[in-house]
């Protein structure tokens, strides 16, 4: 098996963030060291040319990702100084002067705790919605005033994740990650249990749990207490078994023509789990109509309890912590630590019910499994950790069983490796 080959990104400190535009023509890479660099990619010889680098955050980058290419060239990240940036590029400006890419918008944490994911969404190579969580699990969903113009976002439904759990504290170790489902038609609506083709689907790792949320159009605009206008309100659909330890990553892939959702986690404890998720129609749903008109219905009365809210959270402009059920609506100012945790946002009556089809667990894909990723149709999947080795995972078509077929180390410089000893690591772990 082949050497790694080295990439010196000139950071002056730990590299974050590894990301790829959607036709890989572009990389980019964020580090501790504030900074974001944007490269040029040859796809046909791979050779990387620097375009620009610039000061991104004023502390630590979380996150760094390229926006869908229809909405035009743009850059979104986070960072330790509790701030969510867009940036877009000025063609007018030359490579490396470090203006190439300039700030537009820019959302705060007003809770004053730095968001630790993100994530965002293009429907109809035109509709963008971004979601953003902080390391108390208070989940934010964004979308843009305008379709063509980011430099107003509104944020359309808030909520905490954690449910009946208590937010972590500070001195605690957490794990929050969200992902939008990124295929472009959800599997409800290809399979006829469901009339809204725009639904938004995301998952979203809690600590050492699993959760799945769907949109629900709420029957009308409103502005309640808590900053947002919720004419999306998501509710959680599904929750996947819990794990013996703490979720590092999560990812939806795409291509759901298969028949079902597959969602992938990476775990502290070394193993990678791939989910087979299924939709069925809900048995005491008789269509999907019902689910439409029951938020019509309850919109007023949420209206009117929110009004009822105090007005001590209108002061910290949207960023309250907001929690549903199907029948009531409560909002209030976002909770320290040692405050009751909140209802969870379930309850509401989908016309599906999603389950768990099968499940594929890697117990020892890793010495501590990090991050995962999977490639454009869904089936092939990349995994590394703390081992220092990155694998590549595919389903084996006889067996179904998911099975590496690379693998790479990563070396410092100059250290040789035996390739036999390196495809005996590989017969092992398959």
């Amino acid at each position: 098996m082949g050497k790694a080959e080295e990439f010196e990104t000139g950071h002056h400190d730990r590299v974050t963030v590894l990301h790829t535009n959607f036709n890989g023509t572009r990389i980019l890479t964020a580090s501790i060291d504030h900074r974001i660099k944007v490269w040029q990619r040859d796809p046909k010889t791979g050779e990387r040319t620097l375009l620009d680098t610039f000061t991104a955050h004023d502390a630590d980058i979380r996150d760094a990702k390229f926006l869908h290419p229809t909405t035009g060239s743009h850059i979104a990240s986070i960072g330790n100084d509790l701030k969510f940036h867009l940036w877009t590029e000025d063609v007018s400006q030359a490579p490396n002067t470090g203006r190439r890419f300039r700030r537009i918008a820019t959302i705060q944490s007003t809770p004053r705790i730095p968001f630790v994911s993100m994530d965002l969404k293009t429907v109809d190579n035109i509709y963008t919605t971004l979601a953003l969580i902080d390391r108390q699990g208070l989940l934010s969903i964004y979308e843009p005033n305008a379709p063509d113009d980011f430099k107003d976002w509104t944020l359309i439904d808030i909520f905490n994740v954690c449910g009946s759990t208590n937010p972590p504290g500070r001195g605690d170790e957490t794990s929050f990650k969200v992902r939008w489902d990124q295929n472009p038609t959800p599997l409800a609506y290809i399979n006829s249990l469901s009339d809204d083709r725009n639904q938004l689907s995301l998952v979203v790792s809690v600590l050492n749990e699993v959760k799945i949320y769907r949109s629900v159009v709420s029957g009308g605009d409103y502005m309640s207490s808590d900053g947002a206008s919720h004419r999306l309100m998501f509710y959680e659909a599904a929750k996947i078994p819990r794990h013996p330890a703490l979720v590092r990553d999560v990812q939806w892939a795409p291509f759901s023509v298969r028949g079902t959702d597959r969602i992938a986690t990476a775990c502290k404890d070394g193993a990678v789990r791939i989910f087979e998720l299924a939709v069925s129609p809900a048995p005491n749903v008789p269509d999907s109509t019902a689910s439409a008109t029951t938020a019509r219905n309850t919109a007023p009365q949420r209206q009117q309890q929110q009004q009822q809210q105090s007005s001590l959270t209108s002061g910290l402009t949207g960023r309250a912590s907001n929690t549903n059920t199907n029948t009531q609506a409560a909002t209030s100012s976002p909770a320290p630590p040692s405050t009751p945790a909140r209802a969870a946002r379930t309850g509401h009556a989908f016309p599906f019910v999603t389950t768990i089809q099968s499940t594929s667990p890697l117990p020892h894909a890793h010495t501590d499994a990090w991050s995962l990723s999977f490639d454009g149709q869904g089936q092939v999947l990349m995994s590394n950790g703390s081992d220092g080795v990155t694998k590549l995972w595919r389903k084996s078509v006889l067996g179904g069983q998911w099975l590496v077929f690379a693998g790479q180390e990563v070396l410092d410089a100059g250290e040789e490796t035996d390739g036999d000893e390196m495809d005996d690591e590989r017969d092992d772990d398959e």
